[in-house]
């Protein structure tokens, strides 16, 4: 009898080291906890946007981008990006963050906090595929624009533009071979003639941009993004 006693609060004990997510020997989907848990939940209490738009994801680069919806009129965007979020964030909450908008284009601005958290070029890339997994099994149709990582003053002063670059050139191959997904390279916009950084559209961290920055910035990403979005059209 000890021994069946025994037995019972074993099998009790391996449940509960399960986890929560572990319910009569099925996998349930829970919200993902990190520390952006409580800047997605607000997405939920926002508008949704029209099925069919476009859609900004990524981190600060385009979280901190306020005029965005101004910058890209009239082309229908909602702006979803989120901290300083690496790519394993975007996995983590892309129920929370994309399957909600039922975009028609995504916009990408994700990786630069993986080269800054010393991550390899190649499981960036690894991720974001999986990612892109995502979004085709959400809806085939969907597009996406893979945005490059800028290669600004903070990357060269912190030795990250050889992974910048190697993350880049990774974006700009899966543009190549998959359907549906297209790479634009916005640094000639934010580079002089010798392919130096302009450090006057940074803001004093030398990473993220200015009101300035942002508007050079657009000069080659809304061509591109209309682009994408005509042949949707």
């Amino acid at each position: 009898m000890r021994c069946l006693r025994l037995n019972a609060l074993c099998a009790v004990g391996f449940l509960i080291s399960l986890g929560p997510n572990y319910i009569s020997g099925e996998t349930v989907t829970t919200v993902p906890t990190n520390k952006y848990s409580a800047e997605v939940a607000k997405f939920g209490h926002l508008v949704s946007p029209e099925t069919g738009g476009i859609l900004l994801v990524g981190s600060s680069i385009f979280r901190r981008w306020t005029n965005s919806v101004a910058d890209l009129a009239p082309l229908p965007v909602t702006n979803r990006a989120f901290g300083g979020s690496q790519t394993s964030h975007q996995l983590m909450f892309f129920d929370q963050v994309v399957s909600p908008c039922r975009p028609q284009l995504i916009v990408w601005y994700c990786g630069s906090n993986d080269i800054k958290g010393k991550k390899d070029p190649a499981s960036v890339l690894e991720r974001t595929e999986e990612w892109l997994d995502k979004v085709k099994k959400l809806d085939p149709s969907i597009q996406v624009l893979l945005v490059s990582i800028h290669r600004s003053p903070q990357k060269r002063k912190d030795g990250q533009i050889e992974g910048v670059d190697a993350l880049n050139r990774g974006y700009q191959e899966l543009s190549k071979k998959r359907e549906g997904v297209f790479y634009v390279d916005v640094n000639p916009a934010l580079e002089n003639a010798k392919g130096e950084s302009r450090e006057d559209l940074y803001v004093a961290d030398g990473l993220h941009l200015n009101i300035e920055g942002y508007q050079q910035m657009v000069t080659l990403l809304k061509p591109a993004i209309e682009a994408h979005w005509k042949q949707k059209q």
